[in-house]
């Protein structure tokens, strides 16, 4: 019976850590070491990955995160 409680409890919290470590959710991550936004997703992406991967292109052109590794990598930073 407590178990039974406790697994009701621990649900929603347990949702949370699923979606978290969904592929799904991210849609891809980038390679670093190129000169330019390359976004790789998984090999068995659906729409709603592909979708999100898209999404994490326009964040990462938008936040400059390029330039930003970039200027951490420069000649003066290291």
């Amino acid at each position: 019976m407590i178990s039974k409680i406790g697994v009701l409890l621990l649900k929603p919290v347990l949702k949370n850590v699923m979606k978290k470590f969904d592929y799904k959710e991210y849609g891809g991550a980038p390679f670093l070491g190129v000169d330019g936004i390359c976004i790789k997703a998984h090999g068995s992406s659906d729409a709603k990955a592909f979708k999100n991967a898209i999404k994490q292109t326009k964040i990462f052109y938008e936040s400059n995160v390029l330039k930003e590794i970039k200027n951490q990598f420069s000649s003066e930073n290291i």
